[in-house]
């Protein structure tokens, strides 16, 4: 029986004649990491940022909105748990509450209360149209699909509807609010055939007296009867619309944007009816279009005013400006009970990727708001942020005995220069102890390696940038070799001598005219364990190429023997791309390796010795792990423990941090936690968890089944916790706590 996953650690309480000694991660958002100022992050391991799209939700059922992040970039969740202080943006990243969201979700997902339970349902993309999800919460976050697709009756004068999905293009976000304030959520969404504004009234209200109901009838195929003015960001006016239904009921839009636009309505002016933010594919503002309706039932909504310089004219701030498709996304972030806006681009790629979320702080009131800038950076300047891509190693850049972290990224987006990106390697210094590691960034472009002509044949930088190090000339120091994203290397020399800090100096671009035609992701491994560093590369295509040393320890010589080492991909039949990137390690005399991929999964290979020209065996979603699309990885033992830790990089430009342990031995990761009481155990309804003398700084606890699942999780706030397991299958679970100062396990038995 093998024992593979943190949650399979029942493997030591019930089979551990059988289980040997595996190695095995559990996420870890504790390790400390600092900006080049000094500052500690808030929320390092997050997973950063590109196109990101905000909603409010009650993750933890304690009263208290929390915060959901979905990014286009890989369709990734991100969580944030809300402290809740008056006055202050207190939240914590706490990934655990991801695992209750709908698998599935991409391109768009926005939490609305639609049912009027006091609770956040999912709105989210689906096959051309709309999907929504149910909030069934009660002891802890639960979804059930409540359909595919919302369908709207399109021929509301005719006597017999005709029911149809509301399409949503991918790229568009649409708008879910009470636009009629009759209580129930209406749609706003651009049409079909573009240029307009669809206008789908909720009839929750009318025919069931509640909100019950996702009833939509078409009630306007251009609303506020106003169009798009090619070629710019603006409205025009009047617009007849012949194609409308009867008797339409005007309300404000807008025009049409080559590739999407974003909608968010709210109250600009305090005058009851809903205004219009409209960003476009092209453009770098919001425009605001100003509804001037006061009729009583809000049936004769109308634009005839706009403002290209949102929010600079509404009292006095800041004008947006994000390269590029911005949209807004309306919630109190600061806990005053008021509104605030934050805005972002909607764009997963040739857009901005750092600074590019940025909050107004709302100083007035909701329904009509004072919008003032406070951050280009809202979360973002908490967290391990390198824009596009993220390729994450170790390795000791001072010589001090301690392990540093390089990471490479694809580039930070720049408008003005002709590849768009600037890519660079970015260096965290180990500023702990052997045993207690904390890192600080000090250097974002390493051996100023933006600055370097790498790519020769066309004369300029390059982009994608992974390190890898190893002592390639027999001098006793660490040189260094980079792949890019067109697939070569670039060896860097290490000039300083054993003993001293790097010195890398560039030996040669494009090394030995190594191309693999793409997406270089290499690694300096003695393979054949020859005492000779070979080089390993991940590809573009999925595969792994190896290139033996033929030459010498003082004087490398690489010799192409395989572009399919092992007979292994990392390319499902669904992917465009594989993207295979190698870390090979030995674990208990053997090779073992992990690779990141395309699809994000990290996969684990084995049955490597003695079976270079074979097949190796496959793990494809080792651990369930996934951080996000295009994953990387970089382990090392950081704390003196023994057990590799982890680093995962993703092509939203972050990192997340794993902290490895012996899966077949709960006590390895039972460290610096005291005394812990569960009771009564057995039990057949509810456990009483008191945590004692623990620190609860980001503390949290799990209730794992014995298939792996996650079953309760919540953050912890008090030392005295009760738990209701009476829903629960009889059998054995594992409660597990983690704080600042580490984690413990502990067998439950429910009878």
């Amino acid at each position: 029986m093998r024992c593979i996953t943190f949650y399979l650690l029942v493997c030591s309480l019930l089979f551990t004649t059988f289980c040997k000694a595996q190695h095995s991660f559990t996420r870890n958002d504790n390790l400390t990491i600092l900006s080049i100022n000094g500052d500690t992050l808030k929320n390092p391991w997050a997973g950063g940022f590109n196109a990101v799209q905000f909603s409010e939700i009650d993750l933890n059922l304690d009263g208290i909105n929390d915060l959901f992040v979905f990014d286009r970039t890989g369709n990734r969740i991100s969580t944030f748990i809300n402290s809740g202080e008056a006055n202050q943006i207190t939240y914590t990243h706490d990934p655990s509450y991801i695992q209750y969201f709908p698998t599935g979700l991409r391109d768009w997902v926005l939490l609305r209360d639609y049912n009027c339970d006091g609770k956040m349902d999912i709105f989210t993309s689906s096959s051309g149209g709309i999907g929504a999800y149910k909030n069934t919460s009660t002891s802890q976050l639960s979804f059930v699909l409540d359909t595919n697709q919302i369908h709207s009756d399109v021929q509301p004068d005719s006597l017999t509807p005709s029911y149809t999905n509301i399409f949503i293009s991918t790229a568009n976000l649409p708008a879910f609010d009470d636009i009629d304030n009759d209580g129930d959520l209406d749609i706003l969404t651009l049409s079909i055939i573009g240029g307009r504004i669809e206008y789908h009234k909720n009839l929750s209200m009318e025919r069931n007296g509640d909100c019950s109901q996702l009833d939509f009838q078409l009630r306007n195929k251009c609303w506020g009867f106003i169009k798009e003015n090619p070629g710019q960001n603006k409205a025009i006016f009047y617009d007849t619309c012949f194609v409308n239904v009867g008797n339409p009921e005007k309300t404000a839009t807008n025009d049409k944007h080559v590739g999407g636009s974003s909608f968010l309505t709210l109250d600009i002016d305090g005058n009851n009816n809903k205004d219009l933010l409209l960003g476009g594919n092209s453009y770098k503002n919001l425009l605001l279009l100003i509804n001037d309706d006061l009729s009583p039932n809000l049936t004769s909504s109308s634009i005839t005013t706009q403002d290209f310089n949102f929010p600079l004219n509404n009292l006095s701030t800041t004008k947006l400006d994000i390269q590029h498709f911005v949209a807004g996304f309306y919630t109190d972030v600061n806990n005053d009970g008021v509104k605030d806006l934050i805005c972002s681009t909607n764009s997963p790629s040739y857009s901005e990727n750092t600074n590019n979320v940025w909050l107004y702080q709302n100083d007035n009131l909701t329904n009509n708001p004072d919008f003032n800038l406070k951050t280009k950076a809202f979360l973002q300047d908490g967290m391990i942020e390198l824009g596009q891509g993220s390729h994450p190693t170790f390795f000791d850049y001072n010589a001090d005995g301690l392990l540093d972290i390089i990471i490479g990224n694809y580039g930070l987006y720049d408008e003005n220069i002709a590849e768009y990106y600037v890519s660079s390697l970015w260096l965290y210094e180990n500023k702990g102890t052997a045993i207690n590691p904390y890192y600080q960034l000090v250097d974002s472009n390493y051996v100023n390696i933006s600055n370097l002509t790498l790519d020769l044949q066309n004369n300029r930088k390059t982009l994608g940038l992974h390190p890898t190090f190893g002592d390639l000339d027999g001098d006793g120091d660490q040189d260094m070799i980079v792949g890019d994203y067109i697939g070569y290397m670039h060896y860097f020399e290490n000039t300083a001598g054993a003993g001293n800090p790097a010195n890398f100096v560039l030996n040669q671009a494009q090394y030995n005219n190594i191309d693999i035609g793409g997406t270089a992701t290499p690694q300096l491994i003695d393979l054949n364990r020859d005492s000779k560093l070979d080089l390993v590369i991940g590809t573009e295509a999925g595969f792994f190429t190896y290139y033996e040393n033929t030459g010498t320890v003082n004087s490398p010589a690489f010799t192409l023997i395989t572009t399919s080492l092992g007979n292994i991909n990392t390319k499902r039949s669904t992917d465009f791309q594989g993207n295979s990137s190698p870390f090979i390690y030995d674990e208990g005399g053997n090779y073992k390796m992990l690779s990141g991929s395309s699809n994000g999964y990290l996969y684990k290979f084995e049955n490597i010795d003695g079976n270079l020209t074979g097949t190796f065996s496959i793990d494809s979603t080792f651990l369930g792990i996934w951080e996000g699309v295009q994953s990387n990885v970089g382990l090392a033992d950081i704390n003196n423990d023994t057990y590799l830790d982890l680093l995962v990089g993703n092509l939203s430009g972050g990192v997340a941090y794993f902290q490895g342990y012996d899966a077949t031995n709960i006590e390895s990761i039972n460290n610096k936690i005291d005394e812990i009481h569960v009771y009564p155990n057995p039990t057949s309804n509810q456990i009483h968890i008191n945590l004692g003398n623990n620190n609860l700084s980001n503390s949290s606890i799990e209730i794992v089944n014995l298939l792996g699942k996650v079953v309760f999780a919540q953050s912890v706030k008090n030392n005295s916790i009760i738990v209701n397991l009476q829903s629960y299958y009889k059998g054995i679970y594992l409660l597990k706590f983690n704080n600042n100062d580490g984690s413990k396990v502990i067998k439950i038995v429910k009878e």
